[in-house]
């Protein structure tokens, strides 16, 4: 399993996948406070433009707040190329034929899967790290006065929920038989979230609760209000994974 495991490591740096991840973070990562710290500037540039118009802008107050607006709002994006990127991991090799090759020589499916699974929660938790580092880095430089509350807990939200939507993608890549499927199974269960957050019953249980961490800093929810999601997305990423594992161990390759 070591063996297979640094495969994929070394798989991920051939392809570029871990480098052009790497930079997206980075970049987006980057983003955040830049963003947020040229916002007062550009709509001063755009005040005598508008004026013309008959428009009449404001100018805007930012603040360390403004830089983690900016993080949870690009936080999806960074997750959605992050399934994007890792969408083939499987259906890649089924369509080659490689891991036929591997299970002849004695490589168990539930090792090969774990290895696959091992490799993707990994680069997540590692990429998302650089996400929030660099934010928090530049967020610090600029506003350094400035504190977040319940910062540990909306970053730890998310990554959770990064990690559900992960094991999603685990499990419908052991079923199905190329990229489209995987994405239409994920989209499929963030879907069905979506329509379920209408049920006021439902919401303090969802992992949707997970990506309202402005919501923890600006003190509209604590901890207590994450408790039951948590517990709910732990458990379905848990019960995911081990599926994956078992289907993975059935199906023919």
């Amino acid at each position: 399993m070591k063996a297979f495991v640094k495969k994929e490591w070394m798989e991920m740096t051939r392809t570029g996948r871990l480098f052009i991840l790497f930079v997206v973070f980075l970049v987006f990562g980057i983003m955040n406070p830049a963003i947020a710290k040229l916002t007062p500037k550009l709509l001063e540039m755009m005040k005598d433009q508008m004026v013309d118009t008959g428009i009449t802008l404001g100018s805007a107050k930012v603040n360390a707040m403004s830089s983690w607006t900016q993080f949870y709002k690009n936080a999806p994006m960074v997750l959605i190329i992050t399934v994007l990127m890792f969408s083939g991991i499987l259906t890649g090799e089924y369509q080659r034929g490689t891991l036929v090759q591997v299970v002849t020589k004695g490589l168990s499916r539930v090792k090969i899967m774990l290895s696959k699974m091992l490799a993707v929660y990994c680069t997540w938790t590692v990429m998302y790290a650089v996400y929030f580092g660099v934010t928090f880095g530049y967020t610090k430089y600029f506003w350094g006065r400035d504190k977040a509350e319940n910062l540990i807990l909306g970053v730890t939200a998310y990554w959770l929920f990064g990690m559900l939507i992960l094991s999603f993608l685990m499990l419908f890549s052991a079923i199905s038989e190329n990229v489209g499927q995987v994405l239409l199974g994920c989209g499929g269960c963030v879907l069905f979230m979506v329509f379920a957050n209408y049920i006021p019953k439902c919401k303090e249980y969802l992992p949707l609760r997970l990506m309202e961490g402005l919501s923890a800093m600006n003190g509209g929810l604590g901890g207590s209000d994450y408790t039951a999601a948590f517990l709910v997305t732990g458990a379905l990423t848990i019960i995911s994974s081990i599926f994956a594992v078992a289907l993975f161990n059935k199906r023919s390759i």
